[in-house]
C-alpha cells in the first residue's frame, strides 16, 4: 500500500461528522431507496433441510432450506427462485407438495435439527398458486416442524409434527391435524412428560391405509450450556384412525433413555418399516440413574458411553422388531440431534438409506451397511423418484445434489448465494474483499465488486480456511489476515506471501464455538484473542500473554455440560476506536467487563445494566467519538425470549440506558455505530436489518431489498461508507449508505438536498469482458461511476445535474424529479466538442442502421441529448457536481481516483 493510499485511508476514517442528537424516524419510503447488493458467495451452498417433489413432473420441485429460504425449480435444478422471502420465515423445517394439485404447497417453518445454529420458524404456510403467494395457516408457536403430510386423496387434510421450542417447551409441540384445509388445526397425539409437552420430529403414512400414520416423539432438552440428547419419552407411536388414537409400540424397540428416532415406511410393501434410533442408554446403568445423570447436565462417567444409534425393522407394521444394524456401529452418524432421516427405495423394502453424516446404504434389508457414495457429507435431505429409484436428490451442509445412476455422477447446484454467515471482516483493498466464515463451509474470501461493474462469480471467491468458519479479520494494511475455525484454532495468513502459520494459543481453559478476534486499531502488530480468558499479542501472534483473570462465571455444573457446547466463555470483544488499551468483553453467561489499560485492571459492569436479563451478550460496540461511550446487546434466542436488548453508556459503563425504544421482538445479534455520524446505528436481528438516525431514540426496519434472514454481523467500511451484511443464510449483501450518513434534520426539512458523493476510482478499460449471464451465480457489482445521490421534499417540475471540471461543465444528465431519494450515475463522460451537421447526420444514420438490426425502437433510450455532443471519458482528478432543482442550484465537490493497479 502507497503512502498516498494510507493518507487517504486516514482522512477518511477520521472525518468525523458530529452532529446534534435529535429524535427523528425515517419514512420507510427512504429508506427503500438503501439498495443492498447479493454479491456471494456461492461455492458453498448451504443447509438443505427437504425436497419437495410433483411426482407426475420431476423436474418441477421444491428446496427447503435451514435458513436460506425455499426455493422453486421447474427445469430439474438448472434454475431456481426464491418462493418464500417476504413470509418472516427465517428457517424452514419441512415442505410439502400435493400430488393431486401441485399448486398447493405447505411449507413447515423452523429448522428441526436442533443444532445451536438452528433458527425458530412463524408456523406453517400454505400457497395455492405455486408459490407466488402465502397465507400462514397457524401453528405460530410450533417453532420447529419436522414433518408435514398430505393426505393422499383427500387435500383438505393434512397432519403436520410439531417439536416445539428448542430450548423450552410449550403446548405447540405435537401431532397437529386439519380436515379443512388448515383452516383449524386439532392436537391428535399429545406427548408429556413430567407435566411437559414432548415434541414430535418425524411423521410417515401408510400409503395403502391413509388412516395409518406413525410419529415419533423427540424427549430432549436443550440450553445454552447443555445439551441433553433423550429422555424417557421418546417413542414411536401408530394410529390406524388418522390420529383419534394412538398406540406407542414396542415389540423389540428399545426403551428407556431415547433420543431422536427416524422412521419409514416401504412404498412397495407397507408392513415393512424402519426406525433409525438413538439409544442414550448405558450399559450397567439403571433408567433411573442414566436419566438422572441426564437431567443434572452432567457427562458420562470416564469409560461409559452411550449405546449409539441403530437401525431397527418391523415386517408387521410395527407389531414386532428387530435389530437389524450391526452391534458397536452407529448407522446414522453423532451427533444423531442432526440426522435421522430413514428413505427407501419405492421399489424394493429391502434397499434403505439412513442420512447422517454421511449416507448409509443396506440392499439386503440390514444385513450388510456401507457408504451409499462419496458425495455429500452432514446430510439431512434425501428424495428418491418412485420412478426411477436410481435418480435422487440429496440435501447437505455444503449444498444439494442431483444424480441420476444413483451417486455415480452428481449435478450440484452451485448458483445460488445461500451461506451461513457467522462472523464478516474486509480489507482495504481497490476495490476490497470482504471475508466470512461459514458454518460448516470454512472461510471465504472474495470481491466487494469487480471492476467495471462485472458479475461477481463463483470462481472470484478463494478459501482462506476449513472448519466451521467463524472471525475473519484483516490488519489495516491489508497484508495479514488473521483466520478461525470452531473453538479458537488460529491461523495468521500473509496475503502478500501466501504463507500460513497457526498461532493457536495453547494454554486456554475454553473457546467459544465463535471465539473474537480483535487486530487493534491502533497498532497492527497487537492482537487480541479471547476464550474464558483474554490473551494478547505484540508481535501478530508469536507469542501471547493473558491480560485478564476467567471474565465468566465459571459454573463447573455449566462448563460441564454436553452436546458439543463449551460455555462460560467470552463471546465478543472489541478495542476502543479512539483509545489504545481501552477493551469491552461480553461473555455468554451475560456478563460485561471493561478495562482501561490494556488488562491490568478489569472491572465488572454487568449489574450497572437495568432490566439485563443475564443472557447472552452478542455484542460489545465501542463509540467512534468518544472512550467512555459503548453499545451493548444481549440476546434471549438461547432462552425463548425474543425481545430486543440494547443500551448504551457514555460513562464507562456506570450507568447504562436502554435504546430498545420501538424496535420489534427479533432478538439482537449485532450492534454497529457509523464511524462518520454518531446518531446513525444499526443492528442486525434474527430476522433483518433496523436503523436509527437518532441514536436509539427511534428504530425503523432497512431490510428493503433483502430477505427476511438472521443477520449475525454487520461491518461498516470506513472509506468506501458501505453497510457489509453478513446473513446466515443468503450470504453477503452490500449498501451503498454514504447518503444515508449525511441525513439530518436539515436535510429532511430543506426542499433539496445533493448529498456529498464518494471518492471513486475509475478502472482501467480491460481488454476481456468474460460477462455474460451463465448457469453460475452473477453477484451484483457496483456500476462504474459516481452515483450523484440527492433528496426531494416534494415532487419537482425539473432536475438537472452538472459535471464540472474547474469552471467548465463537462456533462449535463436529466435527473429524476420524484419526491424522495434519487439517484443518478456519472460514468465519467466528457464533452470535447459539438458535433458539425455532417457528423449529426452521420449518426443519424447510424443510429437508423441500429435500430433497423435490434428490431425496436430506441426512442427515449439516450440517457442526455449526446448526439449533439463528441464525448470522451474524464480523468482523475477533482470535480464539481451541481444540482439545479427548479431553478436553484446547490453543489458539491468530489473526487476521482486513477486505477491503482496502473501505472
Amino acid at each position: 500500500m502507497t503512502h498516498s493510499m494510507k493518507k487517504f485511508i486516514l482522512i477518511a476514517i477520521g472525518w468525523l461528522l458530529i452532529l446534534p442528537v435529535w429524535s427523528q424516524q425515517l419514512d420507510q419510503k427512504i429508506l427503500n431507496a438503501v439498495h443492498y447488493r447479493s454479491i456471494g458467495s456461492s461455492r458453498q451452498g448451504g443447509r438443505y433441510v427437504d425436497f419437495a417433489v410433483y411426482k407426475k413432473r420431476p423436474a418441477l420441485f421444491y428446496a427447503a432450506m435451514a435458513s436460506g429460504g425455499l426455493w422453486k425449480t421447474e427445469n430439474n435444478g438448472i434454475s431456481f427462485k426464491p418462493v418464500l422471502d417476504e413470509t418472516g420465515a427465517i428457517s424452514i423445517g419441512d415442505i410439502a407438495i400435493d400430488q393431486n394439485n401441485p399448486d398447493i404447497v405447505w411449507a413447515g417453518t423452523g429448522e428441526a435439527n436442533n443444532s445451536r445454529t438452528a433458527y425458530y420458524g412463524n408456523g406453517i404456510w400454505k400457497s395455492t398458486d405455486g408459490g407466488v403467494t402465502w397465507t400462514n395457516m397457524g401453528l405460530k408457536n410450533s417453532k420447529h416442524i419436522g414433518r408435514i403430510i398430505i393426505h393422499p386423496k383427500n387435500s383438505n387434510i393434512v397432519w403436520v409434527a410439531a417439536e416445539g421450542p428448542l430450548y423450552g417447551h410449550n403446548p405447540a409441540a405435537g401431532v397437529f391435524k386439519t380436515t379443512n384445509g388448515g383452516k383449524s388445526w386439532k392436537k391428535v397425539l399429545s406427548v408429556k412428560r413430567d407435566g411437559l409437552d414432548i415434541g414430535v420430529i418425524d411423521l410417515v403414512i401408510d400409503p395403502a391405509h391413509t388412516n395409518t400414520l406413525y410419529a415419533a416423539s423427540y424427549d430432549k432438552e436443550r440450553k445454552p450450556w447443555t445439551f441433553n440428547a433423550g429422555g424417557p419419552a421418546s417413542a414411536i407411536y401408530k394410529t390406524t384412525n388418522g390420529g383419534a388414537s394412538w398406540k406407542k409400540l414396542g415389540g423389540g424397540l428399545p426403551g428407556g433413555i431415547l433420543g431422536r428416532i427416524g422412521i419409514g415406511v416401504a412404498p412397495g410393501n407397507p408392513r415393512i418399516l424402519y426406525a433409525n434410533i438413538e439409544n442414550c442408554n448405558v450399559d450397567s446403568m439403571s433408567t433411573a440413574e442414566r436419566w438422572e445423570l441426564m437431567r443434572s447436565g452432567q457427562p458420562l462417567p470416564r469409560g461409559k458411553r452411550e449405546k449409539g444409534v441403530a437401525v431397527y425393522r418391523s415386517d408387521n407394521a410395527g407389531k414386532t422388531w428387530r435389530k437389524v444394524s450391526p452391534d458397536g456401529e452407529s448407522i446414522g452418524g453423532s451427533p444423531a440431534y442432526y440426522y435421522q432421516q430413514v428413505r427407501i427405495d419405492p421399489k424394493d423394502a429391502n434397499h434403505v438409506y439412513i442420512v447422517g453424516i454421511r449416507v448409509w446404504e443396506t440392499r439386503d434389508g440390514g444385513k450388510k451397511w456401507s457408504s451409499a457414495f462419496r458425495f455429500g457429507g452432514d446430510n439431512h435431505a434425501l428424495w428418491i423418484d418412485p420412478k426411477d429409484p436410481r435418480h435422487l436428490l440429496l440435501g447437505y451442509d455444503h449444498g444439494m445434489g442431483i444424480t441420476y445412476d444413483a451417486g455415480k455422477n452428481w449435478f450440484h447446484p452451485d448458483f445460488k448465494s445461500v451461506g451461513q454467515l457467522v462472523a464478516i471482516g474486509y480489507d482495504f483493498n481497490y476495490p476490497y474483499n470482504v471475508y466470512g466464515g461459514l458454518q460448516d463451509n470454512g472461510s471465504v474470501m472474495g470481491p466487494s465488486t469487480k471492476r467495471n461493474g462485472r458479475a461477481i462469480k463463483l470462481e472470484d471467491w478463494q478459501s482462506t480456511g476449513g472448519g466451521d468458519g467463524m472471525y475473519n479479520v484483516v490488519d489495516r494494511d491489508s497484508r495479514y489476515l488473521y483466520n478461525e475455525s470452531q473453538f479458537g484454532p488460529l491461523t495468521r495468513h500473509d496475503l502478500l506471501t501466501g504463507e500460513s502459520v497457526s498461532i493457536r494459543y495453547r494454554n486456554m481453559d475454553r473457546w467459544a464455538w465463535s471465539a473474537p478476534i480483535v487486530v487493534s486499531h491502533h497498532n497492527p502488530a497487537i492482537i487480541y484473542h479471547a476464550g474464558n480468558k483474554v490473551v494478547m499479542s505484540t508481535n501478530r501472534g508469536g507469542s501471547w500473554k493473558e491480560i485478564s483473570p476467567d471474565l465468566t462465571s465459571a459454573d463447573s455444573v455449566k462448563i460441564a455440560g454436553t452436546g458439543s457446547i463449551q460455555y462460560c466463555t467470552i463471546v465478543t470483544m472489541e478495542e476502543s476506536y479512539l483509545t489504545p488499551g481501552i477493551l469491552w468483553a461480553g461473555t455468554d453467561d451475560g456478563k460485561v467487563w471493561i478495562t482501561k489499560n490494556n488488562g491490568k485492571e478489569w472491572t465488572e459492569v454487568t449489574e450497572n445494566i437495568s432490566d439485563d436479563p443475564g443472557y447472552w451478550v452478542s455484542r460489545v460496540e465501542p463509540s467512534h467519538f468518544d472512550a467512555g461511550t459503548a453499545y451493548v446487546t444481549v440476546t434471549g434466542l438461547r432462552n425463548e425470549d425474543y425481545k430486543p436488548f440494547i443500551w448504551k453508556t457514555t460513562d464507562y459503563g456506570q450507568t447504562w440506558t436502554s435504546i430498545a425504544a420501538n424496535l420489534p421482538d427479533e432478538p439482537i445479534c449485532v450492534v454497529r455505530e457509523h464511524p462518520m455520524n454518531p446518531n446513525l446505528l444499526f443492528v442486525g436481528t434474527t430476522m433483518q436489518i433496523h436503523v436509527s438516525i437518532d441514536g436509539g431514540k427511534t428504530w425503523s426496519s432497512m431490510r428493503s431489498n433483502m430477505p427476511y434472514v438472521a443477520v449475525e454481523d454487520l461491518r461498516i467500511h470506513p472509506r468506501e461508507n458501505d453497510l457489509i451484511v453478513g446473513t446466515h443464510g443468503r450470504s453477503f449483501w452490500i449498501a451503498d449508505i454514504s447518503w444515508l450518513s449525511q441525513i439530518t434534520p436539515e436535510v429532511l426539512n430543506a426542499d433539496a438536498t445533493l448529498f456529498k458523493p464518494e471518492t471513486k476510482v475509475k478502472w482501467a478499460r480491460e481488454t476481456h469482458r468474460m460477462n455474460s449471464a451463465s448457469l453460475n451465480f452473477n453477484g451484483e457489482s457496483e456500476f462504474p461511476g459516481v452515483p450523484i445521490n440527492y433528496f426531494l421534499k416534494n415532487e419537482a417540475k425539473k432536475v438537472t445535474i452538472q459535471i464540472f471540471d474547474g469552471i467548465r461543465m463537462i456533462d449535463e444528465i436529466k435527473g429524476s424529479t420524484d419526491a424522495g431519494i434519487n439517484r443518478k450515475n456519472w460514468n465519467f463522460s466528457k464533452r470535447i466538442r459539438k458535433r458539425t451537421a455532417k457528423e449529426k447526420e452521420q449518426m443519424r444514420k447510424q443510429m437508423e442502421r441500429f435500430r433497423q438490426f435490434a428490431g425496436r425502437s430506441m426512442r427515449g433510450q439516450s440517457r442526455r441529448g449526446s448526439s449533439d455532443w463528441i464525448m470522451g471519458q474524464a480523468d482523475p482528478g477533482e470535480y464539481l457536481v451541481k444540482l439545479i432543482v427548479d431553478g436553484k442550484e446547490m453543489e458539491q465537490s468530489f473526487m476521482v481516483l486513477k486505477d491503482f493497479w496502473v501505472k
